[in-house]
């Protein structure tokens, strides 16, 4: 059964009144033994040490808080037995009592006991009554007095402090409540919106993300300040938007703007036309001002904005047969010395609005052809620019991680590639080997050509994956234990990775060994040949 808090300090203040009885029994029998004959010091001491044995066995829990005062007046009356006809000062014992009734009890329970010790020393001078032992006894009592007066202020003032202390925690508590509704509130404010929001510090860290913006750019919910799997591009299939150029580096240097627009092509294989823009937000002071970062979703507005153009394009173009023809018609019949002049009129009036209309149809057309975004031709290029810009993007997070990154590529890596998807392959591959590596390990990519074909091994000092998950690791959807518990995922990277490496003629190949580190090599051929297309 547990001790209450009460008990519990009854027990210690008691048992500390006996330890000292026992130590001073001890002291007396080693210096001045004939002390224990007298019966004032042997009957005052054997008291004592039976009521610190009978205070541990009564429940004191159970009684009224007043019947602790049992314990101290005993205490006093035992010392005041063992004080007495002796020339030693064990009446400086009174201290306990005098202390434990002055911290735990009112002025009159302090007064009642400063009273009995008082009677009892007055008793002690009736029997030797010389003004030696009647100055004692005024200092004694005097001495006492002071001592319970000090304390029982000092314990009224840390009471004082207490409740006021108990009062703030009381309001703190209900501040922190407060506190926890708001952002509750907000959070859910925040994710009901169909539109990404993030608040970065001024240092360019995230404080907050909403579920849309999250889901868009593909964070890892374990660390928010990871680079996201979502690679955004200046237009759609086009190449990368340089990183200090990119909405969120913008941002975290302090810049505002308004409508930046970019092509996120998401780890889902989707692409999202994107609008966003950075304000500032004020705090108390510098140090409490962040950018929020505001991501709105058009692609369905940019896909009906591109397929109004289609059909104007459409038109016009359809439009431009039947007025050249007319035309063409209309100045023919010019032509004829013959005609009436009406008629000639209607005929001048007939090629002037053909005119026209042929010239509104071909404004429409050119602007039509204006707003569209050619496709990225699929060309040969060197993979090294590639591969250093990934690995850019990733040195933040690996600093943050304390993992080093070794890049070696000093021969060109020209080959046929889509690039855009290319780079989606090289930044999952990165990335992985950067999450998965503890801290103080390293990544180290290598490229070069091999028999006519580039290769790009990517080495890590991480986790690495277990010889029976191996052969699963590119199932969709599968993460081994050891991964979930390292950091979030969906399980799908791979599997896109090696499917758009196969879509370029190569292959992509995985050796790895728990605890040991894992090793990932994609290869394409540098020549044209494979159906490159597939990989869109």
């Amino acid at each position: 059964m547990p001790v209450s808090s009460r008990t519990r300090s009854i027990w210690l203040t008691q048992l500390l009144l006996g330890a000292s009885i026992l130590i001073l029994a001890v002291l007396v029998f080693a210096i001045s033994p004939q002390l224990l004959a007298t019966w004032h010091f042997t009957v005052g001491s054997l008291v004592i040490v039976v009521i610190t044995l009978a205070s541990l066995a009564v429940p004191w829990a159970k009684l009224p808080r007043g019947a602790v005062l049992v314990l101290p007046f005993l205490d006093a009356l035992a010392i005041g037995v063992l004080a007495g006809t002796t020339e030693l000062r064990f009446g400086f014992l009174w201290v306990f009592p005098v202390v434990w009734v002055a911290i735990h009890f009112d002025v009159i329970a302090t007064s009642a006991m400063l009273g009995l010790i008082t009677m009892m020393m007055v008793v002690d001078l009736a029997s030797a009554p010389t003004s030696a032992n009647a100055l004692r006894t005024i200092i004694v009592t005097l001495s006492f007095s002071f001592v319970a007066i000090s304390v029982h202020q000092a314990m009224s003032q840390i009471r004082a402090y207490r409740r006021l202390q108990r009062r703030q925690a009381r309001r703190l508590k209900a501040t922190a409540i407060r506190q926890a509704q708001l952002e509750r509130q907000a959070n859910e404010l925040l994710n009901s919106v169909d539109m990404g929001v993030a608040r970065l510090s001024l240092a360019g860290r995230i404080l907050a993300v909403n579920d849309t913006y999250s889901r868009l750019y593909g964070l890892d919910a374990l660390d928010l300040n990871q680079p996201g799997k979502s690679v955004e591009y200046a237009t759609q299939r086009g190449m990368p938007v340089p990183i200090p150029d990119r909405p969120f580096a913008r941002a975290a240097r302090g810049e505002t703007f308004e409508d930046a627009r970019v092509w996120l092509f998401t780890p889902d294989g989707e692409w999202r036309a994107l609008s966003i823009s950075a304000r500032r937000l004020g705090g108390a002071d510098e140090e409490q001002s962040s950018t929020l970062l505001l991501v709105h979703d058009v692609t369905a507005i940019t896909h009906a904005q591109r397929e109004r153009e289609r059909l104007v394009a459409i038109a016009s173009h359809e439009l431009r047969n039947p007025l050249t023809i007319i035309i063409s018609t209309a100045e023919l019949a010019l032509e004829d010395d013959t005609l009436a002049p009406r008629m000639r009129a209607r005929l001048e009036a007939m090629l002037n609005a053909g005119d026209r209309m042929l010239e509104m149809t071909t404004t429409m057309l050119s602007s039509s052809r204006a707003g569209q975004a050619a496709p990225a031709p699929v060309d040969e290029i060197d993979l090294r620019g590639i591969l250093i810009d990934s690995v850019d993007s990733f040195r933040p997070s690996a600093r943050a991680h304390d993992v080093s990154i070794d890049i070696r590529a000093d021969t060109p890596l020209r080959a046929a590639v889509d690039a855009f998807r290319l780079r989606q392959v090289i930044d999952n591959v990165i990335s992985n080997a950067i999450k998965y590596t503890p801290r103080a390990g390293g990544v180290k990519i290598v490229g070069a050509v091999l028999d006519d074909a580039v290769a790009v091994t990517v080495t890590d000092t991480g986790i690495g994956i277990s010889q029976d998950d191996l052969p699963k690791i590119m199932t969709p959807y599968f993460r081994t234990a050891n991964a979930k518990e390292k950091s979030g995922g969906t399980g799908l990277g791979l599997g896109i990775s090696r499917d758009i490496v196969s879509a370029h003629g190569g292959t992509l190949t995985i050796e790895s060994e728990a605890g040991q580190g894992t090793t990932v090599t994609v290869r394409i051929p540098q020549h044209a040949g494979a159906d490159t297309d597939a990989a869109r």
